[in-house]
């Protein structure tokens, strides 16, 4: 009984030590992206607010299950600000995170745009003691000996480029320095295309890749195929290489996102390895402006382009009408609605990027050439 005790405990610390680092399980969720990656702090135009959390479907005790929580604005035209919660469970071990978050945008011209992160908290693994079978002694002091419970200041980075809205590319080593131990190379990649279709690009295509460089485990890739209607309503289908077949499904409410993920090992193992269920919910806040007072509101290059495509996509959709199918819509009206939208952008937001003040001056020109044809 003694040996017993004695190999139980010696486990407990050694498993302890790869533990304090190895947080793999929830960073390789496919869903909170930020929870690993600090360069996207800020990379939404508002404040958002994500609840995330996976687990084995059946809720066994002691199996992995992991909590996180993560929130971040941008602050500036080039900086943003975040702060993440994790809570990960593995058998009697649990750990938890606190970590805030910074990054910087770095504009390398009109179409790419890199963001750099930099996260630093603190990490606390301890051991839930109800889960320890009877032939542990509990009042034993090794139990809650600063090899099995401690505190530490772990820091990581992260990259993130972005190529307009064609494609786009990450880079992260989320628990690069964790107490006084040696560098942790523990590293997530993915990149990810965009390819647009329908009349109005209301259609989007996005086939994705993930690659894991993980501690305790093999390294693991993704591949997957995304189809998004207007940015609303979202399924996902794809492969992991540990043998797990993922399918994925989303509805945006504008300030309400709900994501869910579900992973089946397909591989033979589903009876060591069963389904897995992901679920996010985030919620979207305006920022608070500085001034109310501030005719112009100060936003990203990337914001207000967008802004300008939409419009100049609806332009040329009616040119098209106009060539084709005369008299299918009210242009009259159309135009007019086109030519305030334009305005309230004008007035929202301060455009100083060259490139897009001769866009908004071939707008203007384009729609003043159709008001001049359907007001006579």
């Amino acid at each position: 009984m003694k040996n017993t005790y004695k190999i139980a405990m010696l486990l407990l610390m050694v498993t302890a030590k790869l533990n304090a680092q190895e947080r793999s399980n929830v960073y390789t969720n496919l869903l909170h992206p930020f929870a690993y990656n600090p360069s996207l702090a800020g990379s939404n135009e508002n404040i958002q607010a994500t609840f995330n959390t996976r687990g084995i479907a059946g809720g066994i005790e002691g199996s992995p299950r992991n909590y996180n929580f993560g929130v971040h604005s941008p602050i500036s035209t080039n900086m943003g600000l975040g702060a993440k919660f994790i809570s990960t469970s593995v058998g009697v071990f649990q750990t938890i995170n606190a970590e805030g978050a910074y990054s910087k945008v770095i504009k390398l011209n009109d179409n790419h745009t890199l963001r750099l992160g930099l996260s630093m908290g603190f990490t606390q693994t301890n051991i839930k003691t109800e889960l320890l079978n009877r032939q542990v002694d509990l009042s034993d002091p090794a139990l809650s000996s600063n090899e099995i419970n401690h505190t530490l200041f772990t820091s990581g980075i992260g990259f993130h480029y972005k190529f307009g809205k064609k494609a786009e590319a990450g880079l992260s080593l989320p628990a690069l320095i964790t107490g006084d131990r040696p560098l942790n190379n523990m590293m997530i990649a993915n990149a990810a295309w965009n390819l647009f279709c329908g009349t109005d690009k209301q259609w989007r295509v996005k086939p994705m890749v993930n690659f894991y460089k993980l501690n305790t485990s093999p390294n693991m890739g993704d591949g997957l195929l995304q189809l998004t209607w207007k940015d609303v309503i979202s399924v996902a289908g794809g492969y992991r290489s540990n043998g797990s077949a993922i399918a994925m499904a989303g509805i945006n409410f504008k300030s309400v996102m709900v994501n869910y993920a579900y992973y089946n090992q397909i591989s033979g193992m589903n009876a060591l390895a069963p389904v897995q269920n992901e679920i996010a919910v985030s919620f979207g806040f305006n920022k608070i402006q500085a001034s109310s007072h501030n005719k112009n509101e100060v936003v990203s290059d990337e914001v207000i382009q967008d802004e300008i495509d939409k419009l100049t996509e609806r332009l040329n959709g009616l040119v098209n009408i106009d060539k084709t199918n005369p008299g299918l819509v009210n242009m009259k009206k159309e135009v007019s609605k086109l030519n305030k939208d334009l305005g309230k952008v004008l007035s929202r937001y301060k455009i100083t990027n060259s490139v897009q003040i001769q866009k908004v001056k071939n707008l203007q020109g384009n729609l003043e050439t159709l008001i001049t044809k359907y007001n006579d």
